[in-house]
């Protein structure tokens, strides 16, 4: 009787040291995360559609990114390669030019 008595609390002692007691709520409950607008978005700049004409094909180095984004009025380019995950999400003042394996232009577009 008194082996079975040792064991279980030999047992039930080591357990009872690894919890411990939920502390008290005193602070507010957490707030949502909201993200904030990036910059850009809603002061009036806005990407050129206008400007793109003629790139399709071409190879998109980074001296015709660069230039492209300024001659657009974006703020930010995206070179999407194929099979490349991206956002969908719409953004007024990005350039998004997709390449095909030989990193020629196959579609540009503000977005």
């Amino acid at each position: 009787m008194r082996l079975p008595m040792l064991l279980l609390i030999s047992c039930a002692l080591p357990l009872s040291a690894c919890s411990s007691p939920p502390p008290k709520n005193t602070e507010e409950p957490p707030q949502a995360v909201v993200d904030p607008i990036p910059t850009g978005m809603g002061n009036g700049t806005k990407c050129n559609p206008e400007a793109l004409k003629g790139l399709e094909g071409q190879v998109a180095s980074q001296a015709l990114v660069d230039k492209t984004v300024t001659a657009a009025g974006a703020k930010h380019a995206r070179v999407v390669k194929p099979g490349m995950a991206v956002t969908m999400d719409f953004r007024e003042d990005r350039l998004t030019i997709q390449v095909d394996e030989n990193n020629k232009i196959t579609s540009i577009g503000c977005n």
